[in-house]
């Protein structure tokens, strides 16, 4: 059963109503060949489709959701790509987004919409609540994911394939409740809406050479909840929306290489908390936007940390 006839399914049997209490998050990616009957396709191509239906609230509030995709295709069809993806919602959404590139943190971003008063939605005349307090509502998330070939047969079609596809192909759903909550917040605000958080990102790289040399490397994160925020505070994560969002940042990341200057300055960051933000006054006079991970791993770095070893205003010594 696919992702999207399963929310179908469940948003009949549930009450929900898309774009008023519920939040409908899709994406579709295509690097290659794709034929499907469900619903009837066939591409040769590279295709990106992305979509959300949600509600809006006072002064144009929105709950988060987040789409990324970056492709650097090799090869025919698409078999050989590089392909990065993010699909997040909720305070994983909003996290990811406000902290991007920078180092880890420990603090999440909340994504819970303050408004006046209790929105009071309707369709077609018929009032239409937000789950609450005791409340329980279906949270649909998924993806699908296919590197390389796949042909599937349901049975519906005697002995023909109901679909086939080769190079890349991803499906993301989400169909997400928004849940409220009659709460004093912000400047004289009555009530909160939130979604619940959820995040997956995918990174994949095909690497075609001699024999020995050839090979798939896959790395995926599929969360919700509080899970999903947590991954969202790792800059490793986010590390897939950089790719996306500054290439040349993220090129300099890709890569880890660790040398002795790094360690020396490793100690150094330990010995004294102040020397964090002593070296982060001499990363901005170097008009360098990496942050403190970024600098003591970053493999295109290397450079820089010399620099600061060897800067005496830093007072930095190595044993």
């Amino acid at each position: 059963m696919s992702l999207a006839i399963l929310g179908v399914q469940l948003v009949a049997v549930s009450g929900c109503a898309i774009g008023y209490n519920t939040v409908l998050f899709v994406t579709k990616s295509n690097i290659g060949v794709d034929v499907d009957s469900k619903p009837p396709t066939v591409e040769i191509s590279l295709a990106r489709r992305e979509g959300v239906i949600g509600p809006t609230f006072e002064g144009g509030q929105k709950p988060p959701v987040l789409a990324s995709f970056r492709y650097n295709v090799k090869g025919v069809f698409g078999l050989f790509s590089n392909v990065s993806s993010t699909f997040a919602g909720g305070d994983a959404a909003a996290t990811m987004s406000k902290l991007f590139g920078g180092d880890d943190s420990q603090q999440a971003e909340d994504s819970a919409i303050c408004l006046s008063k209790k929105p009071q939605p309707s369709v077609f005349g018929q009032a239409i609540s937000f789950p609450s307090t005791g409340d329980v509502r279906p949270f649909v998330f998924g993806t699908d994911t296919t590197v390389g070939l796949k042909v599937a047969w349901s049975g519906l079609t005697a002995q023909f394939p109901d679909s086939l596809k080769f190079g890349y192909n991803r499906k993301e759903f989400a169909l997400a409740p928004v849940f409220g909550s009659e709460k004093a917040c912000g400047s004289g605000g009555q009530y909160l809406v939130a979604v619940p958080s959820f995040l997956a990102t995918v990174d994949s790289s095909t690497t075609a050479k001699d024999p020995a040399g050839t090979g798939l490397d896959h790395l995926q994160y599929f969360a919700t909840g509080v899970a999903a925020t947590n991954l969202s505070l790792r800059r490793d994560v986010r590390l897939v929306m950089l790719k996306r969002l500054d290439p040349a940042s993220a090129a300099v990341t890709e890569e880890y290489g660790r040398d002795t200057n790094s360690e020396c300055l490793e100690k150094w960051l330990q010995a004294d908390k102040a020397n964090i933000d002593k070296l982060k006054k001499w990363l901005a006079s170097k008009k360098s936007a990496a942050g403190i991970t970024l600098f003591l791993n970053g493999i295109g770095l290397a450079d820089l940390r010399k620099q600061a070893v060897a800067d005496s205003a830093l007072g930095i010594t190595c044993s």
